[in-house]
C-alpha cells in the first residue's frame, strides 16, 4: 500500500516538473522575442537615427545656401536686370519710332511710284478714253490730297508731279467741254428750238464728269435751260412739239383755260419725258440723271404746272368735279407724275396715303406675336458700343445695377399684322429720305408725309374701329399694344439718321410718341371702365339688400359670385396672351380691386345680417381669395401648389386685398376672436378698418346682448 502511494506521489512530482520545464521553455522564448523587439527599437531610434541627422543636416545646409542663391539673384534682378529692362524699353520706343518712320518712308515711295505709274498710263492714253483717263486723274488727285504736309509736300518732286497732274486734268475738262457741246446741242431760232442727244457718248461725258467732279456746274446750267426753253413753254395751248430723232418745240403764247387745252399740254410734256427718258436712261453712282435734273427744277415746274395748267381749269361748279372729263384730265396728270423720272419722291409721298389708309382699316384681329428680334438686339448692342452712351451702361455695371432690359426693347405682346406693315412703310420712308440723292426739300415732304400718316392714324382707327373697340376685350387690347409699338416705333424710326433728318428739315416728330401713347391708353382705359361697370352692375343687381328680410343670402348673390369671377376669368384668356405682362397685371388688379371695393362697401353697410347669412357670405369671400389669385397666374384650369409668387402679384396689384381678407375673418368670427384681431387697436383688424365700421359690423351680427356691449366699449 505504501509503495502504492510512494508511485502516486512520484509521479505527480513528476507530472510538476515537466509543467514547469514547459513554461520556463515558454517565457525563455517569450524573452527572446522581448530582446529581438528592444534591439529592433533600439536599432531604429539610435543606430539608424544617427544617418539621418547627418542627412537632414546636409538638406538643412542645402538650402541655406539655396536661399543665399536666391537672394542673391533677387538683389542682381533689382540691379543689374532692372537697369537692363529701363534700356531694354528705350531700345524699344526707339525701334517704334523708327518703324513708324520707316512705314512713312514706305507709304511716301509707294505715293510716288504709283503717281508715276499714273503720268506713265496717261501718256499712254488718249482723252478721247474718256472713263479710263478720268478715273486715272481722279486718282491722282485723290493721293495728292491724302499727302502728309510735312513729309511728302517737301519733296522737290511733288510740285512737278502736281502740276503735270493739274495739266492732264485741265486737259480732260477742255476736252470734255467740247464732247458736251457736241453731245447737246440747242439750236434756237426765233420761237422754234431743238434739243439734239447723242446717247452713245452721252454716257461717257456724263460719268467722266461725274469722276472728276465737275459735272454739277455743266448739269445746273442745262437743267434751267430745259427749264425755260421746253418745260415752261409746254405750259401753253398752242405750243407744238415733233419729236423724231431730236426734239423740236414751236414756243406759243395763249395761256391754258380749257381741259382739252390741258389734255395737250400734258400729252405734250409726256412725249417730252419719254424723249429724255430714252436718251438719258443711265445712273451716276446709283442715281438716275433725270433725277439728278430733277433735283435742280422739279419744284420751280410743279408749281409752275399748278398755277399755269391746273388752276386755270378749274370747273366753274362743284359740280362738275365729278365729272367724267374732269376725271379724265386728272388721271392724265396722275400719269405724267408717274412717268416724270425726276417727281419720284413727291409721287411716292402721295400714293402712300392710299396704301396707308387701307392698311389702317383692316382688321385689328389678324395679329402677330413680337419677341425679342434681331432688330432690337443690334440696336441694343449698338447702344452698348457707342462712344456717347457705352459709360452709362458702364456706370450702371460697376454701380451693382443689372439693366436687363434695353430702352429700345419693346415687351413681348401681340400687335395687328397692319400696324407691323405700316411700321415698315414709315421706316422705307424714312430711309428713303436718308438717301444721298434726296435733296433737302424732297427730304423734308417725305417725313411731313410720315407725320400725316400718323396724325391720320390718330383720326381713322379710333373712329373707324370704334364697335369692336368698345365691345371686344380682345380688339381693345391689340388697339392698345398698336398705338404703343407704334409711339416706340418713331422713337427708334431711322436710328441713326431720323434726328439728322428732323433737324436739317425742321419737321417735328417727337410729339408723335405722346399722341400714339395717349391713344393707346384712352382707347384700353375706356374699354375697362366699360368691363367695371359691368361688373359692379352684376353685384349691384344680386340682391344684397334683400338680407334685411330673409335670414339666409340670397341665391342671386351666389350666382351673382360665380358670374363676376368667371368673366374675370374670361378677361384672363383673353388679355394675357396679348398684353405685355405688366400691362395686364395692372389692369386685372384694377378691375379685381374695383369688385372688392363694391363687395365692401355692399357688406359693410348692411344693418343686419343672421348667423347662417354671415357664414355664407363668409364662403362667397373665400371664393373671391381663392380665385382671385389665378388671375396672376399661368392662364389654365389647373390649380398650381404654390402660390406665394401669385399671392404677392395679389398684395401689389389689388390694393383692398388684406381690407377684404380681414372682412372674411370677421364674418366667421366671434366677439372674442374680433376683439383678439382688434387688440386695443393694434391688431391687423384695426391696420384696415376703423373704430366705428367694426362696431358697426359687431351690431350687424350679433344680438344686442352684455358680451356684445362690453365688447363695443372696448373698441375704441
Amino acid at each position: 500500500m505504501s509503495s502504492l502511494v510512494s508511485e502516486i506521489l512520484m509521479s505527480a512530482g513528476q507530472l510538476e516538473k515537466r509543467d514547469l520545464k514547459s513554461e520556463l521553455e515558454k517565457v525563455k522564448r517569450k524573452i527572446d522575442d522581448a530582446k529581438f523587439q528592444v534591439s529592433k527599437f533600439v536599432e531604429q531610434h539610435y543606430q539608424d537615427f544617427d544617418p539621418l541627422l547627418v542627412h537632414s543636416r546636409e538638406l538643412a545646409e542645402t538650402s541655406s545656401k539655396l536661399s543665399e542663391e536666391v537672394h542673391e539673384l533677387v538683389s542682381k534682378a533689382e540691379t543689374e536686370l532692372k537697369f537692363q529692362l529701363d534700356s531694354s524699353s528705350n531700345e524699344f520706343i526707339s525701334l517704334g519710332t523708327q518703324i513708324n518712320a520707316a512705314k512713312l518712308q514706305v507709304q511716301l515711295l509707294e505715293r510716288v511710284s504709283r503717281l508715276h505709274t499714273i503720268l506713265e498710263n496717261l501718256k499712254r492714253m488718249t482723252v478721247e478714253d474718256l472713263i479710263l483717263y478720268a478715273e486715272a486723274i481722279a486718282e491722282a488727285e485723290s493721293i495728292l490730297n491724302d499727302a502728309e504736309d510735312q513729309i511728302d509736300t517737301e519733296l522737290e518732286i511733288w510740285g512737278s508731279v502736281k502740276f503735270e497732274i493739274e495739266l492732264n486734268k485741265d486737259q480732260l475738262l477742255k476736252h470734255l467741254e467740247d464732247c458736251w457741246n457736241t453731245e447737246i446741242q440747242w439750236i434756237k431760232k426765233d420761237s422754234i428750238t431743238q434739243l439734239k442727244l447723242n446717247p452713245e457718248k452721252l454716257k461717257d461725258v456724263f460719268q467722266s464728269m461725274a469722276i472728276v467732279g465737275q459735272l454739277d456746274r455743266p448739269l445746273c446750267d442745262w437743267s434751267s435751260r430745259l427749264y425755260e426753253e421746253i418745260l415752261v413753254p409746254l405750259t401753253k395751248s398752242d405750243t407744238v412739239i415733233r419729236i423724231e430723232e431730236n426734239l423740236e418745240l414751236i414756243e406759243g403764247e395763249k395761256p391754258i383755260t380749257e381741259l382739252s387745252e390741258l389734255e395737250k399740254a400734258v400729252n405734250n410734256i409726256s412725249l417730252t419725258f419719254q424723249h429724255l427718258n430714252q436718251h438719258l436712261d443711265f445712273e451716276l453712282k446709283d442715281v438716275r440723271v433725270l433725277q439728278l435734273v430733277g433735283q435742280q427744277i422739279s419744284e420751280e415746274f410743279a408749281k409752275l404746272f399748278i398755277k399755269t395748267c391746273l388752276k386755270s381749269t378749274l370747273p366753274s361748279s362743284s359740280s362738275l368735279l365729278s365729272s367724267p372729263e374732269y376725271e379724265n384730265a386728272l388721271q392724265m396728270v396722275v400719269q405724267l407724275e408717274q412717268e416724270m423720272s425726276f417727281k419720284n419722291s413727291p409721287s411716292t409721298a402721295w400714293r402712300v396715303y392710299p396704301a396707308a389708309r387701307q392698311l389702317m382699316c383692316l382688321d385689328l384681329h389678324d395679329t402677330i406675336y413680337l419677341k425679342d428680334n434681331v432688330d432690337q438686339t443690334i440696336v441694343e448692342e449698338d447702344e452698348k458700343n457707342n462712344a456717347e452712351t457705352a459709360h452709362l451702361w458702364k456706370m450702371l455695371s460697376e454701380g451693382g445695377m443689372e439693366v436687363k432690359w434695353s430702352p429700345f426693347r419693346f415687351p413681348q405682346c401681340q400687335v395687328s399684322r397692319s400696324t407691323q406693315d405700316l411700321i415698315e412703310m414709315l421706316t422705307n420712308l424714312v430711309r428713303e429720305a436718308g438717301l444721298d440723292s434726296a435733296t433737302e426739300r424732297s427730304s423734308a415732304r417725305l417725313l411731313f408725309t410720315v407725320r400725316s400718316i400718323c396724325e391720320l392714324y390718330v383720326s381713322v382707327v379710333p373712329e373707324y374701329h370704334r364697335d369692336a373697340l368698345e365691345k371686344l376685350p380682345f380688339h381693345a387690347a391689340v388697339a392698345h399694344n398698336n398705338g404703343m409699338f407704334l409711339a416706340h416705333s418713331i422713337l427708334t424710326l431711322g436710328t441713326g439718321h431720323l434726328i439728322k433728318l428732323v433737324q436739317q428739315n425742321a419737321v417735328p416728330l417727337m410729339d408723335l410718341v405722346g399722341k400714339f401713347r395717349q391713344l393707346a391708353a384712352h382707347i384700353f382705359l375706356e374699354h375697362m371702365k366699360r368691363q367695371r361697370d359691368q361688373l359692379l352692375a352684376i353685384l349691384k343687381d344680386a340682391g344684397f339688400n334683400r338680407l334685411e328680410s330673409e335670414s339666409r343670402l340670397p341665391a342671386s348673390v351666389e350666382k351673382a359670385g360665380r358670374q363676376v369671377l368667371h368673366q374675370l376669368r374670361n378677361l384672363q384668356k383673353i388679355w394675357q396672351p396679348v398684353l405685355p405682362l405688366e400691362v395686364y397685371l395692372r389692369a386685372i388688379g384694377t378691375l379685381s380691386n374695383s369688385v372688392l371695393e363694391e363687395l365692401l362697401l355692399r357688406i359693410t353697410t348692411m344693418e343686419d345680417i343672421p348667423a347662417a347669412a354671415a357664414q355664407q357670405l363668409a364662403d362667397q369671400c373665400s371664393n373671391f381669395t381663392n380665385t382671385l389669385p389665378l388671375l396672376f397666374g399661368p392662364d389654365n384650369d389647373e390649380e398650381p401648389e404654390d402660390k406665394t409668387e401669385m399671392v404677392a402679384l395679389v398684395l401689389q396689384h389689388i390694393h383692398l386685398w388684406a381690407r377684404f381678407e380681414e372682412l372674411r375673418h370677421l364674418l366667421g368670427a366671434g366677439l372674442r376672436d374680433i376683439e383678439g384681431r382688434w387688440s386695443s387697436g393694434k391688431g391687423p383688424l384695426a391696420a384696415h378698418f376703423a373704430a366705428d365700421e367694426v362696431k358697426q359690423m359687431i351690431r350687424a351680427l350679433f344680438q344686442n346682448t352684455d358680451h356684445r356691449a362690453a365688447t363695443l366699449s372696448r373698441i375704441k
